[in-house]
């Protein structure tokens, strides 16, 4: 994630929400305590309080960044009007893998999805917004070649087993259930 990484000191806000987000990509987020976060810093847990009032403030934080680097990434390249589909197809794959497996943790969206379904209304909302709009780009990636709603029903199938296939990746240490998922999205565009 080195793009969120500001030039300032590693006291900046912006470096402890990047430093932050490695964190709570490998550890989840209720294993994850401050001092954690202060240490991947190089800081005292305090000196992060001074920037944020609490854990929970602090995942927020992190959650918006992720999902504003998604969308610059990834989601972003489902609308470009005077790209063919399968090249924004591909690119939007292409775009998932760095995002997945440059870096160890997988998807930290999922993962506090699962781990913090329901429980907190500030994180459900960011990440409800973060996936419905990655349903909504590969939507509009398959509008051109299937009606509507199966358009929509495609962008939702892939989400999910794209999700899955990182999960499985992370969980057996091989990226072979990614690819596999991969390449039958593309199989969907002619």
């Amino acid at each position: 994630m080195a793009e969120s990484e500001p030039t300032a000191g590693k006291s900046s806000r912006d470096f402890i929400i990047g430093q932050a987000y490695q964190v709570f990509r490998q550890q989840g987020y209720y294993l994850t305590t401050m001092a954690d976060i202060g240490s991947a810093c190089g800081l005292l847990k305090g000196s992060i309080y001074h920037h944020f009032a609490s854990k929970e403030a602090l995942m927020e934080q992190v959650l918006e960044l992720a999902y504003h680097l998604f969308n610059q990434k990834v989601f972003q390249v489902a609308f470009e009007a005077t790209v063919p589909a399968r090249v924004r197809l591909e690119g939007m794959l292409k775009a998932l893998d760095k995002f997945y497996f440059e870096e160890p943790g997988g998807c930290l969206m999922g993962l506090t999805g699962l781990e913090t379904a329901g429980r907190i209304p500030a994180f459900t909302r960011i990440i409800r917004q973060f996936f419905s709009h990655w349903i909504e780009a590969f939507t509009h990636v398959f509008s051109g070649q299937y009606p509507a709603e199966k358009a929509q029903e495609l962008g939702q199938q892939v989400v999910q087993d794209l999700e899955g296939a990182v999960m499985l990746a992370c969980i057996f240490l091989d990226k072979k259930y990614f690819t596999a998922t991969t390449q039958r999205v593309l199989s969907y565009l002619s």
